[in-house]
């Protein structure tokens, strides 16, 4: 399948009533408008996405003698947001009130305190879109944008993402290590990164503005913007939960 019908099948499946592979199963609002203006745009099209979020992930703890790697042990969302946290709700859910408490699980968890910056995957027409589009969001401080996968053969794909992550052990769902006044400092801090997060993305938006590329309204589509019939009898890979389609590379982002 060429660029074009693979774009076609992707923007026919993000435009459609059905949910995406991803655990939440659609796209993240805050960036709806940022997508739209990468897909608008004839050399490029995304393949997956987060705005940025902050979660609280409950992973089980490796077993003695168990080589698995951390990002291998699954686990599941206590917490998460991609807006700004609330301190309140996010104490109250880690400290419960005698009458909240809920029965303890057989198998102990590891909780860790997460904030995790915007990335995209985008799917470019040729290298040299690539490259352009990379050096945009490096510029509007994106720094660790680059291409991931290019050659002959392959799909050039680009991950746009920048380093102002954070992840911090807090204890396990037997035994907290942290106190509520620490928790509030871990989400004070967060929600700073996080409105850094949105200014790098309203920057980014900028940066694509001011190098032609446009936000189409939603009566504004162009007749070549037929997605729908462009992807008739063909499938689509789009996985808001992984970053890279197909077997190019793992998974960086599963919300």
């Amino acid at each position: 399948m060429d660029f074009e019908k693979r774009k076609a099948a992707t923007l026919a499946s993000i435009r459609s009533s059905v949910t995406d592979k991803s655990p939440k199963g659609f796209l993240d609002e805050p960036i709806i408008p940022l997508l739209e203006t990468i897909n608008h745009h004839p050399s490029y099209f995304t393949t997956s996405s987060c705005s940025g979020r902050i979660s609280i992930l409950s992973q089980p703890k490796p077993k003695s003698n168990d080589s698995t790697k951390k990002k291998a042990r699954g686990g599941s969302w206590l917490y998460i947001t991609h807006d700004p946290a609330d301190s309140d709700l996010v104490i109250s859910l880690l400290f419960p009130s005698k009458s909240n408490q809920i029965d303890p699980i057989d198998q102990p968890s590891e909780l860790v305190f997460r904030f995790e910056p915007l990335i995209i995957a985008v799917e470019c027409k040729d290298l040299g879109s690539a490259q352009f589009l990379v050096a945009l969001a490096i510029s509007a401080g994106f720094r660790e944008s680059g291409i991931t996968s290019c050659g002959d053969g392959k799909r050039v794909i680009i991950a746009i993402r920048c380093s102002i992550r954070m992840e911090v052990p807090i204890g396990d769902t037997e035994k907290l290590m942290v106190s509520p006044e620490y928790v509030k400092f871990l989400v004070d801090i967060a929600n700073e990164k996080m409105d850094a997060n949105r200014k790098r993305t309203d920057g980014f938006s900028v940066a694509l503005a001011s190098n032609g590329f446009k936000n189409p309204d939603e009566n504004d589509v162009d007749e070549d913007d037929n997605y729908e019939n462009l992807a008739a009898n063909h499938d689509s890979s789009i996985n808001n939960g992984n970053l890279y389609p197909g077997n190019i590379c793992k998974s960086l982002c599963d919300c």
